[in-house]
């Protein structure tokens, strides 16, 4: 009986040690597949706007396009977005390609009109709107004038210039990512 009340003691050590390294690694493993979770843009999609145009190399920008529910075609969104480094006093139109239409239609590889603006004195401006429907968000740019204008800003989803990072948020499907949501203080 010596040497096995010892080990008693020890077993249950043992499993509990066992146990919580299962759990580590469940918990380290676990966001990583749900972040995997396929929710495409249907979230808070944040924009970061790097030059196209030669001339341009000075302006930036940033912009958040945040899913507000529905299905489509009758998504809701908000969009803001904020420039600088541009031409003071001159006129810019917010694009994005694809906004509407089918997959292989013509509708998905136009540039539609989201928002416009006039630069500020110091090449600061700003533009936002709330609208309906949203087919894809691979592409967006800032254009010099109206929507047909010199590209002179873009953002994009596979990287090529500028970035588009999509996270949850309490719209997307499966709602927002709750390791996140406790970082930001929310619960």
């Amino acid at each position: 009986m010596g040497g096995r009340g010892r080990n008693r003691g020890r077993r249950p050590v043992a499993v509990a040690i066992a146990c919580l390294c299962a759990m580590v690694l469940v918990l380290v493993l676990l966001p990583g597949e749900a972040r995997a979770q396929d929710i495409g843009y249907f979230g808070k999609n944040r924009l970061e706007f790097a030059a196209v145009s030669d001339g341009s190399e000075s302006a930036a920008g940033t912009g958040i396009v945040d899913y507000k529910g529905g299905k489509e075609p009758d998504s809701r969104w908000r969009a803001t977005f904020r420039f600088d480094g541009l031409t003071p006093g001159e006129d810019y139109t917010v694009v994005i390609r694809g906004r509407t239409g089918d997959q292989d239609s013509d509708a998905a590889t136009e540039f539609t009109p989201l928002c416009s603006f006039k630069a500020e004195q110091d090449g600061a401006g700003t533009c936002f709107w709330y609208f309906q429907g949203l087919a894809r968000l691979n592409i967006v740019q800032l254009r010099e004038g109206e929507a047909d204008g010199q590209r002179i800003l873009q953002a994009s989803r596979s990287g090529e210039t500028g970035s588009i990072v999509t996270d949850p948020n309490r719209f997307s499907p499966g709602g927002e990512n709750p390791s996140r949501k406790q970082s930001q203080g929310r619960s």
